[in-house]
């Protein structure tokens, strides 16, 4: 679409002055989107929607009041997560098979006003009608309670986010049922979920084989939203260790959202994902076959796509592009077509067809019959559904990349077509400036997360990775990103386009062609001003009034005052113990209208070998024996006669009666004796500088501790030191304090940490150990300086 640059522009400089500029808290998803009580099945209206970097950018087709088709546009501002912008038609654009032509206004209808509360939802005013909600619209029609298709294994890269909603680390995520990933020939050791028909999650990152995660999931009842529960287990020392883990997720289309939480009392963490890989594993004349459905990085992304000769700062015409694979078909390529008849009055076409673009060995590309349509539902009309007006030819699509590709309309030759970056400079480096975390496929590097930033004229830079990144076309491939030093581990990072969604990147050149080269899965995390490229829940909370009816009633009729979805609450369980009944209490939910509520409670998760049920599934303060140790998953929906009300969760935590507690004994450099109970794991990462004059012993203590073990005796496993500054002869060591040491029960361990004197110099000292039967961890990461 030849777009008109006046608009964009002047809704740049409306982002740039507006106070609201950073208030956005939701970006929504890119594509296909459509008015949610007109989803009757039939042809009808919609709209194709795109937010890049806080602009928004919507192309509705419609039609007029003859009955013929339209197409209207609108660009503008989103300011706390609200858009009004005029909605204007457009005359004289290019038809199929048409010389080259600039459109030009015809018409402004009126304001359009938008808000979004989710990344998949929405309420919309048109001009003339009521406020109505709209959403994402998702054609692939999965079942509420199943992640995806039985068949199929799915490959998720993920971004994990620190308390501060930073990006620290990236990996991957196999998600399937317990028996399909069994199949999986890269399998780590001892995947306990063969037989299971539940859902089952496999993390691992590449760059480290030996610590991966195991977790089997259950549906909590709302929106796609699945709790997981499982163990992270680390091969790397001299033995196993285990950690306990819970994820939860939700999906739309391509995308999770979720949280994970990695060991007894972690920290819950936010984590997003981007579906990249689809494979099934089957065995057949007792060999295994496996089907790849598509490849990684390789779907085009959602949104505005633009024919790129037409790319002239003018109006012209355009395309909604989405690929989604509905459940027990193939990827089916939705598109919209926004240009103009051969009178030159703005119209559509729509594109409904098989497509699998990335189908391992052999694409499958059909051409793409595409179709006309009149009588549909007009500005400010009654309710309509629409009925086919016209073949108008076939139209022939490929892709090369997720974000390039070629389309052949009726009547023309193959033309050259691309995502339509209107948010931001896709010609230029400063395109990158902002987070990018890219996931590795082969073990050839680590993961990365960079922040760019601009620090010269054509240059980009992370200075604390060491990455300087420039413009450098090769192939697919706009930029490039360079170490300081080319190592094994630090790599030239060649990077394409794709700013919205999974995109491809290589290391390296790889001879005369990318495949050649490790491959890695990038994502843009936060734009150049630090706003969250996927900001904001997939899903409106039902508890959060929207400020429509819900009705489709245009007339000046009172609409009936909405139901309020009611609010489920569980009272939080402390010290549950091993053997022992813990009580729940979902008495505190609630409901806005004064309706009375009625309970579904179920037990989604408890440890391996449990046999722990619930006393009643409905009753408000229900119960169960707490037969293992280790966490129990509660999830509880009430209802108010009308509405569900979303999933509430728990996680129990059932301790052993037994425990091994630690002391933190005074502070670093005195004499302090004062004992302080800290909780597990322990982390620790002081700075401090020390001096000893006088009578001074060949080392420093740095810090104290005491283990005291309640009820049976524990064990010291994998205690290290060491000095992290290179070249360092400085040493650190444990005293009073073993490895294999046994800590006996009621017989208190006092021990310390050490290190020889610094001279001056300032390190790192790294001290840790676990206890072996709990998988308790001790850390303690000291910067240290003494005379």
């Amino acid at each position: 679409m030849r777009l008109f640059t006046k608009s964009i522009t002047a809704a740049l400089i409306s982002c740039a002055f507006s106070a609201g500029w950073a208030a956005n808290t939701i970006t929504p998803q890119n594509g296909n989107w459509i008015i949610t009580n007109e989803m009757t099945g039939k042809p009808g209206r919609g709209m194709g929607i795109d937010v890049q970097d806080g602009i928004f950018l919507m192309q509705l087709y419609n039609y007029n009041q003859d009955g013929s088709a339209t197409f209207h546009m609108a660009t503008g501002p989103v300011v706390d997560n609200k858009v009004v912008a005029p909605l204007k038609q457009y005359k004289d654009g290019p038809s199929f098979g048409s010389a080259p032509k600039n459109g030009t206004e015809a018409a402004n209808a009126g304001n359009v006003e938008i808000e979004f509360t989710s990344r998949t939802t929405a309420t919309i005013k048109l001009p003339g009608e009521k406020i109505k909600r709209m959403q994402r619209f998702n054609y692939e029609s999965m079942p509420e309670a199943q992640w995806s298709d039985t068949a199929y294994s799915e490959r998720w890269a993920m971004v994990e986010f620190d308390e501060n909603d930073k990006p620290v680390k990236t990996y991957f995520a196999d998600i399937g049922l317990g028996s399909q990933l069994a199949l999986n020939p890269d399998m780590d050791p001892g995947w306990p979920y063969a037989k299971s028909n539940k859902f089952t999650v496999r993390r691992f990152d590449i760059a480290t084989p030996k610590q991966y995660g195991f977790m089997e999931c259950n549906y909590t009842g709302a929106n796609h939203l699945f709790a997981c529960v499982g163990e992270e287990l680390n091969s790397s020392g001299t033995t196993l260790t285990r950690q306990p883990t819970t994820l939860t997720m939700e999906r739309s289309l391509d995308e999770l959202h979720g949280t994970i939480t990695v060991g007894t009392g972690g920290t819950k963490h936010r984590v997003l994902g981007a579906r990249v890989e689809k494979v099934a594993y089957t065995i057949k004349d007792n060999k295994l076959v496996i089907d790849q459905l598509f490849r990684r990085n390789s779907l085009p992304e959602a949104g505005t796509w633009i024919v790129t000769k037409e790319v002239t700062g003018q109006a012209g015409r355009g395309i909604s592009l989405d690929v989604q694979k509905p459940t027990n078909a193939k990827h089916t390529l939705f598109m919209p077509i926004y240009n103009y008849t051969n009178t030159g009055k703005a119209t559509f076409h729509i594109g409904l067809q098989v497509h699998s673009p990335s189908t391992i060995p052999t694409p499958d590309t059909p051409s793409i019959r595409l179709l006309q349509y009149r009588d549909g539902r007009y500005l400010g009309g009654p309710p309509s559904n629409a009925v086919e007006d016209g073949y108008a030819g076939i139209s022939e699509v490929t892709f090369a990349t997720s974000a390039t590709g070629l389309v052949q309309f009726p009547q023309e030759d193959p033309l050259r077509m691309q995502r339509y970056y209107f948010g931001v400079n896709v010609e230029s480096v400063d395109s990158l400036v902002g987070t990018w975390a890219l996931v590795p496929h082969a073990g050839a590097a680590k993961y990365r997360i960079l922040n760019l930033v601009k620090t010269g004229e054509g240059v980009v830079e992370d200075k604390e990775a060491g990455y300087t990144c420039f413009s450098n076309y090769w192939l697919e491939f706009r930029f490039a990103c360079e170490p300081k030093t080319l190592t094994g581990d630090q790599q030239r990072i060649r990077i394409g386009t794709g700013f919205y969604g999974a995109a491809r990147a290589i290391l390296g050149d790889g001879g005369p062609l990318p495949d050649t080269s490790p491959e890695l899965t990038i994502m843009r995390i936060a734009d150049g001003k630090g706003n969250l490229v996927q900001a904001g829940p997939l899903y409106l909370d039902p508890s959060i009034d929207d400020g429509t009816s819900g009705s489709d009633d245009d007339s000046e009729q009172p609409a009936p005052k909405p139901n309020k979805p009611p609010v489920a609450a569980i009272a939080e369980v402390t010290n549950a113990v091993h053997g022992t009944t813990v009580n729940l209490d979902g008495s505190g939910s609630s409901d806005a209208d004064g309706n009375p509520i009625t309970y579904k409670w179920a037990l989604v998760s408890a440890p391996q070998g449990s046999t722990a049920y619930l006393s009643s599934s409905t009753s408000a303060k229900p119960s169960f024996l707490a037969d293992k140790v280790g966490q129990y998953v509660i999830v509880l929906v009430v209802n108010d006669g009308k509405d569900n009300s979303q999933a509430a969760q728990t996680t129990i935590n059932v301790k052993a009666i037994n425990n091994i507690l630690l002391y933190s004994i005074g502070s670093t450099g005195t004499d302090d004796t004062t004992e302080n109970l800290v909780t597990w794991p322990y982390t620790a990462t002081p700075t401090s500088t020390v001096s000893c004059e006088g009578n001074c012993g060949t080392t420093y203590k740095v810090a104290g501790y005491k283990l005291v073990a309640n009820g049976t005796n524990y064990t010291i496993a994998d205690l290290k030191t060491e000095n992290l500054t290179p070249d360092s002869p400085v040493k650190a060591t444990f005293d009073g304090l073993r490895d294999g040491q046994v800590v006996t029960a009621g017989q208190p361990l006092a021990f310390a940490l050490r290190s020889t004197y610094t001279n001056g110099e300032t390190v790192k000292l790294q001290y840790s150990f676990t206890i072996k039967e709990t998988g308790q961890k001790f850390s303690y990461l000291t910067t240290f300086k003494s005379n």
